[in-house]
């Protein structure tokens, strides 16, 4: 039918330039290959995070014996008092949107609801 035809070239025109085209229905082939190729996708993105330092038995077990609550020197930020009133500042300067609170949370003081977790928690483990 030549009149079916021409609907369909009509309706692509009007589409605004936009074509459907539809996604391969095959299996991917070579998942090992496909490590290296994201690797190197993210590396030109510049998304690539390097490796986590490599941490020797030595470095293991003195940091077990200083116990759960020390902080590893690597993994801290070294800031002096200046430095950490001045996060402090910043931090409570930060306005979270209040869209996502609802009506009923501002019905209600933060004593309030500090009782109603915890008598809700205290319910749960009886």
């Amino acid at each position: 039918w030549s009149g079916d035809e021409e609907e369909e070239e009509e309706e692509e025109e009007e589409g605004g330039g936009y074509l459907y085209q539809p996604l391969s229905q095959e299996p991917e082939q070579g998942l090992g290959d496909a490590g290296p190729g994201l690797q190197e996708r993210l590396q030109m993105l510049r998304l690539h995070l390097p490796d986590p330092p490599v941490d020797s038995e030595e470095e293991n077990e003195e940091e077990a014996a200083e116990g759960a609550t020390a902080q590893s020197s690597h993994s801290s930020i070294p800031m002096d008092a200046e430095h950490v009133e001045l996060v402090k500042r910043t931090m409570a300067s930060v306005k979270l949107p209040t869209l996502g609170i609802p009506a009923w949370a501002s019905q209600i003081s933060e004593e309030q609801w500090k009782d109603v977790v915890q008598r809700t928690l205290q319910a749960r483990q009886s």
